[in-house]
C-alpha cells in the first residue's frame, strides 16, 4: 500500500498513522504544503491523507492553497479515490464538496468525547470502532456536512464531527492521529490558551496527563484496517448510511 499524506503544519505530523504504516511495511510519501511543496496531482496511491493545520479553510487571501486543494481532492473524489481528512483536512474537504466552514462561538481544546451516528454503524470504515470515545480536539471552525456526504459523528460541543463520502472516504475534525510526543511538541510551540471548561478548553496538564492517548491508537489502527480492507474491494459509486 502507498499512502499518500498532505501535511499542512509542522506541529501536526502523522503520528500514529505513520507509526501503522511503518508495522506494515506501507510507503508513506508527504506533501509539506507549509513548505511551498507541490501537490502531488501526478503521483497513485493507495491512500491519501489529509492533516490538519492551524490554517482555516476560508481564509483564501491568507492561504491561497486552500482553493486549489479544494479543487484537487473534489477531483480525487469523482475519481472514487480513498481518502482520510482530518481537522484542517476534514474542513478542505467539506468545502470542496460543496459544504461551508466558519467558526465557532467557543473553542474546543483537549479531549472530548465523539458519538457515533446509529444510522453509521455499519459503514466499512467504521466497523467495530466504538460507538463512543474521547479523542483530542483541537479547534474553533466546524464543517457542515456536504450533500453527497453522511453525517457519521457528532457531539455536544460541535454536531458536526465527521462525515463519510461512499465506502472509501471519511472526514473527521478531531485527532485519533495524535500521539504522547505529539501532543507535548505541539503544546510547546502552539499558542497559549486560557483554560476554560465554559468554553471547553483544558489545561496544559489535563491535556498531557490524559490517559487517553491508547484509545487514541486503537481507534486509529483498527480504522486504517478498514481502510486497508476496502482499498481491497471495488468501491460502489454510493453508499447509504
Amino acid at each position: 500500500m502507498i499512502i499518500q499524506v498532505i501535511q499542512h503544519d509542522p506541529l501536526l505530523p502523522l503520528g500514529y498513522i505513520q507509526d501503522w504504516a511503518n508495522e506494515n511495511d506501507y510507503e508513506v510519501k508527504t506533501a509539506k504544503i507549509y513548505e511551498g511543496e507541490p501537490l502531488p496531482v501526478d503521483e497513485t496511491f493507495d491512500l491519501l491523507v489529509v492533516l490538519g493545520g492551524r490554517q482555516t479553510a476560508y481564509e483564501i487571501d491568507n492561504y491561497p492553497f486552500v482553493a486549489e486543494e479544494a479543487e484537487w481532492l473534489r477531483k480525487l473524489v469523482d475519481e472514487n479515490q480513498s481518502i482520510l481528512a482530518i481537522c484542517l483536512g476534514a474542513q478542505i474537504l467539506s468545502t470542496a464538496l460543496g459544504g461551508e466552514v466558519r467558526r465557532m462561538a467557543h473553542m474546543e481544546i483537549g479531549w472530548h468525547t465523539i458519538y457515533e451516528v446509529e444510522e453509521a454503524r455499519q459503514h466499512p470504515l467504521l466497523k467495530g470502532l466504538p460507538e463512543e470515545i474521547r479523542l483530542f480536539q483541537h479547534h474553533q471552525d466546524f464543517f457542515s456536512i456536504p450533500e453527497r456526504a453522511e453525517k457519521v459523528y457528532y457531539n455536544q460541543n460541535c454536531n458536526n464531527q465527521g462525515f463519510v463520502v461512499n465506502d472509501n472516504i471519511l472526514a473527521v475534525q478531531f485527532h485519533p492521529e495524535i500521539t504522547p510526543v505529539g501532543i507535548e511538541e505541539f503544546l510547546a510551540k502552539d499558542q497559549i490558551y486560557e483554560p476554560d471548561e465554559e468554553v471547553l478548553v483544558q489545561t496544559e496538564k489535563q491535556i498531557i496527563n490524559d490517559e487517553k492517548f491508547e484509545d487514541g491508537r486503537e481507534y486509529l489502527y483498527s480504522l486504517m484496517e478498514n481502510y486497508k480492507a476496502v482499498i481491497k474491494q471495488p468501491v460502489p459509486e454510493a453508499h447509504e448510511v
